[in-house]
């Protein structure tokens, strides 16, 4: 069963997704790809001032109803401080003027019941696409057909602070396959011969480190200054030095610090370039730069390529601590502010070589040490 996870982005404009039609278009900009046969959970904010404002976003397969019921204990933790959940169903084909999957409907209710947490709103949609048909459960007078969701406000919103919204969770998963076979055969080979020619005198290691951090920092500046296409290529010599670079701790904790805030010009080209090396290094050293990927759209709400790129960097190499550490906070939906913590004081060095601040800043939540 395929299951993703969000968090309702900050992009400092506040899109009004009370309509149902509306709701149902922003979708693919909420999950960062077009849902299909699948069950959607958009949990509201608890009681107060926030009480209509979207917080986690949680999307699974389309469960069978006898399977309905196991969902209850991975929701019982994301959906504890919720007041309310609008529940979407899309996909299908209903039998009659009603929404398709009325079962499983039922089933979910009761499940929501068992956890306390009122159902705000309940909605069926063939398909996310303009003129797709959409109805209510509960209510024959409610439905119609879909806007174009890319002509939708959350579209341009989420488009103009530079987040992909991929056509599908397959397209966002294969945005992160890796390189040819022979490509990789070759720079693992790169990188066992650099390894076999490493220093083993400590006294070099503070001369490595800096060394390190100044590639790191460079090759960031190079896909800033290009931050609106896809970056510079990079040839094997430079991808198993940045390889190499992010296998140094200090180095991987300095590169948190440029990931904040999110959607900056250098956040935005760190995760182009962590993207990059996701795809063209090696096991097991791809692990440090898909754990800086699901970090970085970890903090920017974009749970479902966090979690696509954490799988990435587990199956790199199963053991990896901030790999793990993600694969916790994704499992629980740790706010994205908790885990800013890690960025904080951080990356100064490499934010000024790379055209930044260098001052990522104070976070809005707790602070923390890198693991």
């Amino acid at each position: 069963m395929s299951t993703s996870s969000t968090t309702n982005p900050d992009f400092g404009t506040r899109v009004d997704l009370r309509s149902p039609e509306q709701l149902l278009a922003a979708l693919p900009y909420l999950l960062g790809f077009t849902p299909a046969d699948s069950l959607v959970l958009l949990a509201h904010a608890p009681d107060g001032p926030e009480a209509d404002t979207v917080g986690h976003v949680m999307r699974v397969d389309i469960p069978d109803v006898a399977a309905v019921p196991e969902l209850e204990p991975p929701l019982r933790v994301p959906l504890a401080d919720a007041a309310a959940v609008t529940v979407v169903l899309v996909g299908g084909v209903a039998p009659d003027e009603g929404p398709a999957h009325r079962d499983v409907m039922r089933a979910l209710t009761a499940v929501m019941t068992d956890l306390g947490v009122p159902i705000n709103h309940a909605l069926w949609a063939s398909e996310i696409r303009l003129g797709a048909r959409w109805c209510c459960y509960g209510d024959e007078m409610c439905g119609g057909e879909l806007p174009d969701p890319t002509a939708s406000t959350m579209a341009a919103v989420t488009t103009h602070a530079g987040q992909l919204t991929y056509a599908s969770r397959e397209a966002m998963e294969g945005a992160l396959d890796p390189e040819e076979a022979t490509v990789l055969a070759r720079r693992a080979a790169l990188l066992d011969l650099a390894a076999s020619r490493d220093e083993t005198d400590p006294a070099c290691r503070d001369e490595e480190i800096e060394n390190a951090c100044a590639l790191v920092g460079d090759v960031l500046a190079r896909f800033r200054s290009g931050v609106g296409g896809t970056g510079p290529v990079l040839s094997d010599r430079e991808i198993v030095e940045l390889a190499r670079a992010l296998t140094h701790h200090e180095v991987r904790d300095a590169s948190f610090g440029v990931c904040w805030p999110p959607r900056s010009d250098l956040a935005v080209a760190a995760e182009r370039l962590w993207t990059v090396l996701v795809r063209g290094v090696p096991a097991p050293e791809r692990a440090e730069a898909a754990s800086l990927l699901a970090y970085t759209a970890y903090l920017r709400g974009d749970g479902p390529l966090a979690g696509v790129a954490v799988r990435k960097a587990l199956e790199s190499h199963p053991g990896h601590t901030l790999a793990q550490l993600l694969d916790r906070a994704l499992a629980h939906a740790v706010p994205p502010e908790t885990l800013a913590g890690l960025a904080r004081n951080r990356g100064r060095h490499l934010a000024l070589r790379a055209g930044g601040s260098g001052a990522p800043g104070a976070t809005r939540g707790p602070g923390g040490a890198g693991p």
